[in-house]
């Protein structure tokens, strides 16, 4: 990728320069790549919903999206090309196709939905990239109940609040469609359910 370059002589002039540890020239530069790339696909998709007339709803599911993957983490790609193909179709899905589909959007699924996606997103976060590793188990654990907290909050506001049918359905699917993701990432397994503190209190 043409970043690429900039980027190694920008983490060589800082390691030579002895502003950064031998050891962290890789997370730099993996912070720097990240950087670059969420900017890279925020301009392009501002762009692409822009023109088809749905900024303003991107831009409702990003909020919602931001207030819990930071939390919950989710799927990750080696290859910008392939985040950002995966991230647009996310984004076309709960903006532009699921929220038009009258048959899926009624009361009844979400409530159904909405114990199923807060076990899963329990079950399954945090869910970091093999760059980042989350090592400590507090912070596993915090992770994992804030994402669940926002999740629960989010979602219980949406489905009680007089807001537009539309941008309800958007947030709605923000979050149906992080929770799959996740369970498509790193799934429900039988030693994350006996890991979890209500497993232990069943079987005590």
């Amino acid at each position: 990728m043409l970043i690429d370059r900039p980027i190694n002589v920008l983490t060589y002039h800082l390691y030579k320069n002895t502003l950064i540890p031998h050891k962290n020239i890789r997370v730099m530069r993996y912070g720097i790549y990240v950087l670059y790339s969420e900017f890279v696909k925020l301009a392009i998709l501002t762009i692409f919903f822009s023109l088809i007339g749905t900024l303003n709803e991107f831009l409702f599911a990003l909020v919602i999206l931001l207030l819990i993957r930071p939390y919950s983490g989710g799927i990750h790609f080696n290859s910008f090309m392939g985040c950002f193909l995966f991230t647009i179709g996310f984004f076309i899905l709960n903006v532009a196709i699921l929220p038009s589909l009258n048959y899926i959007n009624n009361p009844s699924l979400y409530i159904v939905l909405f114990p199923i996606n807060l076990l899963i997103i329990f079950l399954c976060s945090p869910m970091p990239s093999k760059h980042r590793p989350i090592k400590n188990k507090k912070t596993k654990n915090k992770y994992k109940y804030l994402a669940t907290f926002f999740t629960a909050a989010i979602y219980t506001a949406l489905l009680l609040t007089n807001i537009d049918p539309t941008f309800k359905a958007i947030g709605l699917w923000t979050i149906n469609l992080q929770a799959i993701q996740l369970l498509i990432g790193g799934g429900v397994t039988r030693e994350k359910i006996q890991k979890t503190k209500l497993f232990s209190i069943l079987n005590s």
